[in-house]
């Protein structure tokens, strides 16, 4: 019976001790530029949810990385010396940095002829050139385009391990007015992020 409760009680330390072990990812969401400040938190949320659920490692929400900078003394901007890194590390306790920073927020308008020819191809425009350079033409090739660019840097407490810069667009073939949003390639750009990122863990 001893022996059993020796067994259980250094089964319930091991799974303890993996519980506490367990790695963490710190995510701080930033922007170097003027963008809506929904739109901002909303990829913050959805930054801290894809990564947990891409990586399974357990993750410290932004504010509380924001917290540890005040804490620390620390400015999480365009150069991080790597004593700032430790010490937001030490003090949310966790094993990686992931700071995204939106450096290019773009929501807009171009001409693209190809649309205005695809249409008069597919019998919905007259293909004269009067129409094609019409206000119907040109209106049919109007084309707004949203367009992401984030700088990504991965740290652990050495230092810098991986830092990229990756864009995303969002400009549907049709209704591009109503559906192109620069939060959606936002959150494209973010997935391509983490799919990279995760790769170095």
């Amino acid at each position: 019976m001893r022996v059993h409760r020796k067994v259980l009680v250094a089964l319930l330390v091991l799974l303890l001790g993996g519980v506490v072990s367990a790695e963490r990812m710190a995510i701080v969401v930033q922007c170097a530029i003027g963008i809506p400040p929904q739109a901002l938190q909303q990829l913050r949320i959805y930054t801290v949810q894809k990564a947990a659920a891409y990586s399974g490692l357990k993750v410290v929400p932004d504010r509380e990385v924001r917290r540890a900078e005040l804490e620390a003394g620390v400015i999480l901007g365009t150069y991080i010396p790597e004593d700032g890194v430790r010490k937001i590390l030490r003090t949310v306790g966790a094993d990686y940095l992931l700071v995204v920073r939106v450096i290019s927020w773009e929501d807009k308008w171009e001409i693209r002829a190809e649309r205005a020819l695809f249409l008069s191809g597919v019998g919905l425009l007259d293909p004269t050139l009067g129409n094609l350079l019409g206000p119907l033409g040109l209106l049919s090739a109007l084309d707004r385009r949203a367009k992401v660019t984030l700088l990504v840097r991965l740290y652990t407490p050495e230092g810098l391990i991986h830092a990229n810069v990756i864009s995303a667009d969002d400009a549907p073939f049709f209704l591009s007015w109503i559906f192109s949003d620069p939060l959606r390639a936002a959150r494209r750009a973010v997935d391509m992020a983490l799919s990279e990122v995760l790769q170095m863990l």
